[in-house]
């Protein structure tokens, strides 16, 4: 049964399933599906819980022992597998395969991965495994659908805005919900229930640099949103943010590029790539973008031009350090420029 987070609530209303999948690279709506798991499964008795982090040294066979395991205190429990990797192996399957067999309804497992790619979704044993669970795919929010959003966040707390002040605080946080969350927590304790908000109230109280410092930038970048990448840089510049660490860290950034496309070269397995070079889990799908987008010569030619801005960081160089800048987050975005690589 496949469902997406916001039928979530709708779905275990009416039968809690065996196991339940969750899978996404969105941070807030993953960790509020959880917790509504949690709770949920609190509130019909499952007050056992066992929780395993399972990375490439994990021992599978302990989700059998967890599942065959009685409680001397509890009669149903819930049991979390934290996957470091949505791609399991041939071993890993089988015995997932196996507990979901003989699963006791006194247990509920659940898991939760990064996004699952949909080449994943569409093998025989990803489609035998989802008949017997519930697949719950969380996805970030597109743009229109950030507005109402946020509208309901705040009557979660009985707060109520005006719509010129729902579009500036999506502004501020540009897509990132976790920032959007924070700031509406932030903003009822200072205004409390019942009040409603107009522009000012928002422009006062909300931090504007959710998403407008360097990882911001780098996101964009690697993300190809190259429009949002010279927006984010040119505030950064605004603010006179220090443009010498700014470029040691898009250096940083290219460099490991660098190494990975030589990697992925010579035939080395993208995930296996990512665990070698201590990727987190919620960038690896930017990663994966700017590295189909990116060819070896291209990445190498940015670092020259990032060493162009050192010069011109020193005053060695004729043009302006920010324009050069801006020419290697362009290049980083993917946007060819008339004369470079």
């Amino acid at each position: 049964m496949k469902v997406y987070a916001n039928q979530l609530r709708s779905a275990l209303s009416k039968k809690l399933p065996l196991a339940c999948w969750l899978s996404g690279d969105e941070p807030l709506q993953m960790r509020d599906s959880t917790d509504l798991i949690r709770s949920i499964c609190k509130s019909q008795g499952f007050t056992e819980r066992e929780r395993y982090d399972v990375d490439a040294n994990f021992d599978w066979g302990t989700l059998i022992a967890a599942g065959n395991s009685l409680s001397l205190f509890a009669d149903k429990k819930l049991i979390e597998l934290n996957l470091k990797s949505s791609k399991l192996e041939e071993s890993a399957r089988k015995v997932l395969a196996e507990y979901l067999q003989h699963a006791s309804p006194d247990n509920l497992l659940l898991l939760s991965s990064p996004k699952i790619e949909t080449a994943t979704i569409k093998t025989q044993w990803f489609g035998k495994l989802e008949s017997q669970l519930m697949l719950v795919q969380v996805y970030p929010l597109e743009a229109d659908k950030l507005l109402a959003w946020i509208e309901n966040r705040l009557s979660d707390f009985a707060i109520t805005a005006d719509k010129d002040a729902i579009q500036l605080l999506a502004d501020r946080i540009e897509g990132n919900m976790l920032a959007a969350d924070q700031e509406i927590i932030k903003l009822h304790l200072l205004f409390g229930s019942g009040k409603h908000l107009s522009i000012e109230h928002i422009a006062r109280t909300v931090a504007d640099n959710a998403r407008f410092n360097v990882f911001g930038l780098l996101d964009a970048c690697l993300g190809g949103e190259s429009a949002r990448a010279v927006r984010t840089l040119q505030r950064m510049q605004q603010e006179g943010q220090e443009l010498l660490l700014l470029n040691a860290m898009i250096c940083k950034e290219l460099r490991q590029l660098s190494t990975m496309l030589r990697e992925i070269a010579d035939g080395g397995r993208i995930d296996d790539i990512f665990q070698r070079h201590r990727v987190w889990n919620n960038r690896q799908s930017l990663l994966k973008r700017a590295l189909r987008r990116l060819s070896y010569e291209k990445v190498n030619a940015l670092i020259v031009e990032a060493r162009d801005v050192d010069l011109a960081i020193k005053g060695m160089h004729t043009i302006p350090a920010w324009m050069l800048m801006e020419h290697v987050c362009l290049g980083l975005s993917g946007i060819q420029l008339p004369g470079r690589t």
